[in-house]
């Protein structure tokens, strides 16, 4: 079954986690994609541990499935003359490398787009291509600290926290995948491509849409609050006699629920509890009661109750939970690819499921320029040319060169 982008081509210029993301996220459901790593040291995320047998990097793998590397020197002439034909034949780019590098090579939009009318060009920056910090470096710990979202995370009388996930880099990843789809769809109707231009900062901002608003309304600036809502009672963890558990009572008659449950009915019509408002003006004192009440009965007996009221429960799972979960692998979301180097691993299956079109994993995250000398071919190279840029360090691929007959692309009209 062929994947819904599997007429696409995909150019990724980008190093780590955002721009590798989108690009998986294309790749994943069909797109050939074309990760451009630089001779010897290739993506930095190659030399990131812990490392399956090769060795060979957890994190690079779990994000570069699926995808063929070319390894090129951008700065020699022949490879940047590579790079040019590549986009030629590509109806997208994606540049997550730091703000100004293509540009300054003659790969920027600028360049591509007036040869490939309707490449689309999707640029993904820390701060933003413009503004007084376009061109500081960011990254997902930064920009977690400067969007506001480090200061929501944590309990209310300790510091800061990351969030576990990287949530900056892979929302920037999340927005810009829509983005390239969406102009997509307007390239249906005009013809030509464009640029689409995001940032972790907008990223972020947008996605504490919720946070903004209530500062906006209120004037006051949302605290942290631990592992519960902002604004709604019970919604957070609780420690049971066995562990922890988290209740998520978003609306009344859940509330109600949860009155039930732990047989305390008559705080379901209490003038302090009965509404949202209410909850939210006494939640110092609600919760604290609810903390006793919760650290009486196991995590099996609060489930039950639960589930009896139709209210939203689940303990508090690891990693190593989760991973052999029965409705994750129902879902196929832990899936087994096998590596050159590292043999048969593990990692983390597709998201979005589709009836007619799915996507699939189907390629290990390739080896430091292993697609060179096949991609080189497609563009029309003959076997003198790339013997020539083998030697001149244009381009790189791991040990021979096997040369395979293999048509060549021409640009897409």
């Amino acid at each position: 079954m062929a994947g819904p982008l599997d007429h696409l081509k995909v150019v990724e210029c980008s190093v780590a986690l955002a721009g590798p993301y989108c690009g998986m996220m294309l790749a994943d459901y069909g797109a050939d994609v074309v990760k451009i790593e630089q001779p010897d040291h290739g993506d930095v995320s190659r030399t990131w541990p812990p490392f399956y047998p090769g060795p060979v990097s957890h994190y690079f793998v779990a994000i570069n499935r699926n995808k063929r590397s070319l390894a090129v020197d951008l700065k020699s002439p022949e490879g940047a003359a590579l790079i040019r034909k590549l986009a030629l034949s590509a109806d997208v780019l994606i540049d997550n490398f730091r703000l100004g590098t293509l540009d300054r090579l003659g790969l920027g939009y600028r360049e591509l787009s007036a040869a490939n009318k309707r490449l689309i060009y999707c640029r993904i920056t820390g701060f933003g291509a413009t503004g007084p910090r376009a061109a500081e470096r960011a990254n997902d710990a930064v920009m977690q600290a400067f969007s506001g979202g480090m200061s929501l995370t944590g309990e209310p009388d300790g510091g800061p926290v990351k969030m576990g996930i990287s949530v900056a880099d892979i929302g920037a990843g999340l927005f810009a995948t829509n983005g390239i789809l969406m102009a997509l769809e307007a390239r249906h109707r005009t013809g030509h491509g464009q640029l689409v231009d995001t940032s972790l900062l907008e990223g972020q901002m947008s996605m504490m849409f919720n946070h903004y608003s209530s500062y906006f309304a209120s004037g006051k600036v949302p605290p942290r609050r631990g592992s519960s809502g902002q604004g709604m009672v019970p919604y957070q963890a609780f420690h049971a006699l066995d562990g922890w558990m988290v209740v998520a009572a978003f609306t009344d008659r859940m509330w109600c629920g949860v009155c039930n449950a732990i047989e305390r009915p008559e705080w379901a019509t209490d003038p302090r509890y009965h509404n949202a408002a209410g909850r939210f003006e006494n939640r110092e004192e609600l919760i604290a009661q609810l903390t006793e009440i919760f650290a009486t009965r196991t995590m099996d007996e609060w489930e039950k109750r639960m589930a009896a009221e139709g209210v939203p429960f689940t303990r508090v799972n690891t990693i190593d939970q989760v991973a052999v979960d029965e409705q994750a692998l129902a879902r196929d979301m832990i899936q087994t690819a096998t590596h050159p180097q590292a043999g048969p691993i593990k990692m983390v299956g597709l998201p979005i499921k589709f009836s007619e079109t799915a996507g699939s994993i189907r390629r290990s995250a390739p080896l430091l320029g292993e697609h060179s000398v096949q991609i080189a071919q497609e563009l029309g190279y003959g076997r003198d040319e790339i013997d020539a840029l083998l030697a001149q360090g244009a381009i790189q691929a791991p040990g021979a060169a096997n040369l395979q007959a293999a048509p060549a692309r021409t640009a897409r009209s």
